[in-house]
């Protein structure tokens, strides 16, 4: 199996995949790969080592960009860099061991359903 760090990108318009590929490029890193609404439902694995496509379309209008086999200073400098250019602001994650074996819609929803806990749980902090 291939173990190249990469990012994958999903929901970004070619517009915004272009920039963030033009910045990946002043930095000597590899463009990011998309995540394609017909891979939606399979396994990580599957879509970051195959070029595998199933019948089943995901639609979900959250952008998300996944580190795949990226060292956590790495992340942590590529997030940084992101948020300083014009570029979306999508939910950040690292693909795990554990979450490499689930289909991306699975990983997907736990995304959406962790970002609206911390939500929630920010603000009842403030309101306190």
């Amino acid at each position: 199996m291939d173990k190249k760090p990469r990012l994958l990108v999903w929901n970004y318009t070619r517009e915004e995949k272009d920039k963030l590929d033009a910045l990946l490029g002043e930095i000597g890193a590899p463009f990011a790969s998309a995540i394609t609404s017909d891979q939606g439902h399979l396994p990580l694995k599957t879509i970051i080592h195959t070029d595998g496509h199933g019948q089943e379309i995901l639609q979900s209008d959250e952008k998300v960009l996944l580190f795949y086999n990226i060292p956590e200073k790495g992340v942590f400098l590529l997030i940084n860099l992101f948020k300083k250019e014009d570029l979306p602001r999508p939910i950040y994650a690292v693909v795990t061991p554990h979450s490499i074996d689930w289909p991306f819609s699975r990983l997907l929803e736990h995304l959406i359903e962790e970002r609206d806990n911390a939500g929630k749980n920010s603000q009842s902090r403030r309101q306190q």
